[in-house]
């Protein structure tokens, strides 16, 4: 189970319908493995910790935080992810 604690932002790229879930604005990916899905490819990055800091949704036509974690295994309320923010792939995350 993945815990999701603060509200996550998501990176958005449309022409690859793909989305980047960032879990912590802050964390340094270590390493990244692929995740079983039935639905689409997804990507899990790690840090060095082996905490889950990032999610790599690729193959989705809906970009909604609700749709996009039903790939993987997460633990979030809904108070968090009302507060998610969307952005556009190719921009800073402030």
């Amino acid at each position: 189970m993945i815990p999701i604690t603060q509200p996550p932002v998501v990176e958005i790229d449309t022409e690859a319908t793909a989305a980047y879930i960032r879990l912590y604005a802050a964390a340094t990916v270590a390493r990244t493995e692929p995740f079983g899905s039935e639905k689409g490819f997804v990507m899990l990055d790690f840090d060095a910790n082996e905490n889950v800091v990032g999610i790599e949704v690729v193959g989705q036509q809906e970009f909604s935080i609700r749709e996009l974690i039903k790939q993987v295994p997460v633990e979030v309320t809904d108070a968090v992810l009302n507060q998610t923010r969307y952005v556009a792939a190719d921009l800073q995350v402030a």
